[in-house]
């Protein structure tokens, strides 16, 4: 842009392009600037015409396009010198229009994300220069904790606050709302902690299931919903409440079981036997349970059949899968069979009549008739 080839301008940002001065501002060391180069800067920075080196003086000018009320007068520095003559040449500082809008691409805008990413309200690799949707949406974030106008546009206060000592990191807390807080009660959902309407809105249901995640979780039980807190709770290391750790810990069980079941199919049938070659119905449930974790002894099936403290279910179109199901003798006097239920209306059981463990449907006319109950064992 300037006529010299032997012209060296440096522009740098000051303290992360963020002056005490409350706006952006450049740096500017001009060297050797020629007549056409002074006319760039009347031209460009709306200088006065008469402007010569003898009367350039440092002071604040606009640049074209800036906004009216939004100029700040920024100290000089000390006269530097020039290399023609020796004698001291002024560094004008120059000011522009301080706020970043949605859709600017400069480093501007990757010093607004490198600080939203400080303090913890962006969420990307690296700056990108560019203030797109996820910019916007920190700036806001940002806003809303700080009781600023949430208009997503880094103006004048919020970049004063936000480069600024007086500036929090990202958290939420109670009366917070917003999408950030609906993902947040959908995660406090899932684990367990949070049974109310997901509705956006960090009220006392919201901060109470916080306090419970974090006292499980080992955490200061404080409410917030800040750094700590958040990398836990979207973590796989986040302990669930204990009525979940319950439930995932009974479904891991009956899936070891079924899947155990499956590994047994084909193999002999054999009268009293228990595994692991060659199973009567009785010891193949015993066998599929120990394998996924349960200490229940060897019974037969009339004796599986009376567990009490297994959920009893009376129906066969009740069952779910992990089941055990019971089934009477031909003359009905005593429960005389027992498969396992793997869902879909089949069953895996060991068969005296096909010789062999097998897999066949549960809900045939015989199989209905003679039904006695089904037990939950877990």
């Amino acid at each position: 842009a300037f006529a010299s080839n032997d012209v060296r301008l440096t522009v740098e940002q000051i303290n992360g392009g963020y002056s005490s001065g409350d706006t952006f501002f450049f740096k500017v060391i001009i060297e050797n600037l020629s007549n056409n180069d002074i006319s760039y800067f009347k031209i460009n920075y709306d200088l006065p015409d008469d402007l010569t080196w003898s009367n350039w003086q440092p002071q604040s000018y606009t640049q074209q396009g800036a906004a009216d009320g939004e100029l700040v007068t920024v100290p000089p520095e000390a006269p530097r010198t020039s290399k023609q003559d020796g004698n001291a040449l002024p560094s004008p500082e120059v000011t522009r229009n301080p706020t970043l809008v949605p859709g600017q691409m400069d480093d501007y805008v990757a010093s607004l994300q490198n600080k939203l990413m400080d303090l913890g309200y962006l969420d990307i690799d690296e700056p990108t220069c560019y203030y797109g949707s996820a910019t916007a949406n920190a700036v806001q974030l940002f806003q809303r904790q700080h009781g600023l106008d949430m208009d997503g546009l880094a103006g004048q206060n919020t970049l004063r606050l936000l480069f600024s000592d007086n500036a929090e990191k990202y958290v939420m807390k109670l009366d917070t709302q917003g999408l950030d807080v609906e993902n947040l009660q959908q995660q406090l959902e899932l684990l367990g902690y949070y049974t109310k309407a997901v509705d956006g809105y960090y009220g006392d249901a919201t901060q109470e299931a916080v306090m419970a995640f974090q006292t499980r979780n080992r955490l200061e039980p404080d409410g917030l919903a800040g750094e700590r807190t958040l990398e836990r709770l979207f973590s796989p290391d986040a302990v669930p409440a204990a009525h979940v750790a319950r439930e995932q810990i009974r479904r891991a069980n009956i899936q070891t079981m079924i899947n155990t079941a499956y590994a047994q199919l084909g193999k002999k049938y054999v009268l009293g036997a228990v595994g692991p070659n060659s199973f009567d119905c009785s010891g193949l449930v015993y066998y599929c349970l120990k394998m996924a974790g349960s200490s229940r002894g060897r019974y037969n099936a009339a004796g599986y059949s009376s567990v009490s403290d297994w959920q009893k279910i009376k129906s066969i179109d009740n069952v779910q899968v992990g089941d055990l199901l019971f089934f009477y003798n031909n003359k009905y006097t005593k429960v005389g069979h027992v498969g396992i239920y793997i869902g879909g209306g089949l069953m895996i059981d060991a068969s005296a009549s096909n010789g062999k463990v097998v897999c066949r449907p549960c809900r045939t006319y015989y199989w209905r008739k003679h039904f006695a109950c089904a037990r939950r064992p877990w």
